[in-house]
Order: structure tokens, then sequence, then C-alpha cells
């Protein structure tokens, strides 16, 4: 009898249990969801779970390329953050801009080695890739000025092969993250900053329930803030 007590008592525990995981992962399922895509000095893991730590309750997807971007939006999303370039690309709405100092951009510099580059000379150049081949292509030659061969990376840390290897003479990425690349190589890395500036990541609407995750995006931390390039949304 005791045999059949148990029985009965492992069965109802495990439906339980069941029950409280189909709870749990509707739960997870009826979360608000964000999509980012900024590039950043930190490994694309940590970053998402930093910003997920920094985000209870939020649903968070951090890629590092833009046919990520692209499937996942596809997919469903309530909010992104990403450059205002690649928002007005996929025809979304911007709710907040980041903001660093006052300012809503920020400066890039072309960055080669031994001694500082003269942006119009540069025939062949490394940059992040934001919107694929012909829309980085377009937002390359936009800021220097003039059409050059572009090579494509999807992570800050691959810009420096492509001096390394004398892919290209030069790379393009913003001015706060020079410091970052130096730190990480021996080359004599030095950078021109170009008078054309780009706009701070920024945030935009996709679903109604994008608002919650507008809302405790303007509450993140500052160390977050920080890794995103931004020190205010408005």
């Amino acid at each position: 009898m005791s045999g059949v007590a148990n029985i009965r008592n492992w069965g109802t525990a495990a439906i339980l249990w069941l029950s409280a995981a189909l709870v749990s992962r509707s739960a997870r399922a009826g979360n608000a969801k964000l999509l980012v895509f900024v590039h950043v000095a930190v490994k694309q893991r940590a970053f998402q779970g930093q910003l997920q730590a920094a985000l209870p309750g939020i649903e968070v997807t951090a890629v590092g390329r833009i046919a990520d971007f692209e499937r996942t939006l596809t997919q469903g999303t309530d909010a992104v953050l990403t450059l205002p370039v690649v928002i007005e690309a996929f025809k979304l709405p911007v709710v907040l801009r980041g903001y660093r100092a006052g300012n809503v951009e920020e400066a890039y510099s072309i960055v080669a080695v031994g001694s500082a580059p003269d942006p119009h000379e540069i025939r062949a150049v490394g940059a992040l890739d934001i919107l694929g081949r012909e829309g980085t292509n377009k937002f390359v030659k936009d800021l220097l000025g003039h059409t050059c061969r572009v090579e494509r990376v999807s992570k800050v840390e691959d810009l420096l092969p492509l001096l390394q290897m004398q892919r290209v003479e030069a790379v393009l990425l913003p001015v706060r993250l020079l410091s970052e690349i130096k730190a990480t190589s021996k080359l004599d890395l030095v950078g021109t900053e170009i008078v054309k500036q780009v706009a701070l990541p920024a945030i935009a609407s996709v679903t109604a329930t994008g608002t919650q995750v507008i809302a405790a995006l303007e509450k993140l931390p500052t160390h977050v803030r920080k890794t995103l390039g931004v020190d205010s949304w408005r």
C-alpha cells in the first residue's frame, strides 16, 4: 500500500513540477522583447548578459551581425536598440536618442599603423558591418567623402587583423573605441579624426509593448550605458 502511495505522491509531484515549468515557460514567452545591435568592445555574450542582468523581466537578444538583426526582427520583438542609421533603414520610429556629454553624435577616426592617415587618400578601409555590403559601403563613403574598397567585419576585435595582415590601409571606428583596441595590440596605431560624426545608439519601438522596454532602458545603470557609449537618453 505504501508503494502505491509513493507512486501516487511521485506522480503528483511530477505533475506539479511540470505545471510550474509550463507556467514559467509561458511567463518567459510573455516577456517584452528587446533586440540590440550595437558594436561594443566586450564579447557579445558578455554584453548580452550585462544587458539581461540590468533588464529583469525583459527578454534581451544582442546580435553582432546585420543578418541576425534582420532575422530576429522578422521573428518578432517589441523594441530595438541600435544606430539610428540602422533604425532608419528598417523604417522604425525612433523614440529615444542616446547622448554623451550633451551630444547626440560621436566622432569617428580612421586608424592606421605608424603614421596618421589622410582620410582623403585611403583606398582600402576596414569597417564594422552595420548594413550589409551596399549599406556599409555607403556609410563609409558618406563619412570619408569618397568611394573606397571596404572590408567588413562583425566584431571590433576583428578590425586589428585587417591591419596586421595588411588587407587594408586603415580601419574606421568610433574614437571612443580606439583606446580599447590599442590596449590589445602591439601595433603603433595612429588615428585621424574625421570631420563628419555619427549619431549615437537610439531606441525604436516596434510594438505597443515597446513602451515597457523603453521605460526600463531609461533606467539602465551607468556602467551599461558606458558600454553602449551613451550617458543619457532624450
